[in-house]
């Protein structure tokens, strides 16, 4: 235990020949709630390591969001509500919305609701509306992160621990998903400098200046077509009158295949403006 940098109290496991068959080991319930219960993410204890000379930092928010899971039970039926661990709700409770928006690893964003006199999250049975499943039997685990404004990502695991990734884009509509209203979206023509090496920012026209100022000045989008998915740095420069595509732009352009003249339109549905499904209009002159 003290590979981690941290000095935590140890335990003692005495190994039996059915143990070395196992790929698995048991840690005595009485150690782990020391440092986390209930499926909820850890506390990392203060204590460091001698060679160190400061604390560990602490595990906040502004890590990527509070993390818990939750468990599925094949042999009950699909309940809508999940009750977060009491640590959880001692942390977030505070600042969790009460339409949270509930996000999947496709892009499809719905809205969630919480209760702050139970404490529970309604999000399962519009999760399986939106995914067109019955319910969630044929999974194992999920991962619920938010990241402490109104956003609640859901990672959904199977018995192998591997995360499901969900067919799909945030606006695609097939026989059993749940249809998104379109909101709103922006189009880029793919001019000679967007072609370079080295490309240094990517306008995005004023004219979709609404939905740009829905952006932080530094922020990131989510890009999805077919069974592939982009996350672009998208920032303001600094006289504020322009947004820029710019991390993530030059791997997104080889993937798609980009020439000049292509014209690449990317669409988001109503409250998901981080979430964008991109289709690509080809110029046909580049083939003369």
């Amino acid at each position: 235990m003290d590979s981690s940098g941290l000095v935590c109290e140890k335990f003692v496991k005495f190994i039996t020949r059915s143990d070395t068959w196992k790929n698995e080991l048991r840690i005595p319930s009485d150690f782990c709630s020391k440092y986390g219960t209930n499926c909820s993410e850890i506390e990392y204890p203060h204590i460091v390591h001698l060679l160190q000379t400061c604390h560990p930092r602490r595990v906040t928010l502004g890590n990527g969001g509070w993390r818990f899971v939750s468990f599925v039970d094949p042999t009950v039926s699909l309940v809508d509500e999940i009750e977060p661990p009491t640590t959880f709700i001692e942390r977030c409770g505070s600042t969790f919305p009460i339409w949270p928006q509930i996000a999947l690893n496709n892009g499809k964003v719905f809205r969630g609701t919480y209760s702050r006199q139970t404490g529970k999250i309604s999000c399962l049975r519009t999760m399986c509306d939106v995914l067109g499943l019955a319910d969630l039997k044929s999974f194992h685990m999920l991962l619920f992160t938010y990241d402490g404004v109104g956003m609640v990502n859901v990672s959904v695991f199977d018995e192998n621990l591997f995360e499901v990734v969900f067919p799909g884009s945030p606006t695609s509509i097939d026989e059993t998903s749940q249809a998104f209203d379109i909101a709103s979206g922006f189009e880029i023509t793919i001019q000679p400098c967007h072609m370079l090496k080295y490309c240094y920012g990517v306008d995005i026209s004023t004219e979709y200046k609404d939905l740009c100022n829905m952006w932080d000045i530094i922020d990131y989008i989510n890009v999805y077509s077919g069974d592939s998915s982009w996350r672009l740095q998208v920032k303001k420069r600094n006289d504020w009158k322009r947004t820029t595509i710019n991390d993530g732009w030059v791997e997104f352009r080889e993937d798609l295949g980009l020439n000049v003249g292509d014209i690449c339109s990317f669409q988001c549905c109503t409250d998901s403006y981080s979430n964008f499904t991109v289709s690509v209009i080809k110029n046909h002159l580049n083939d003369v």
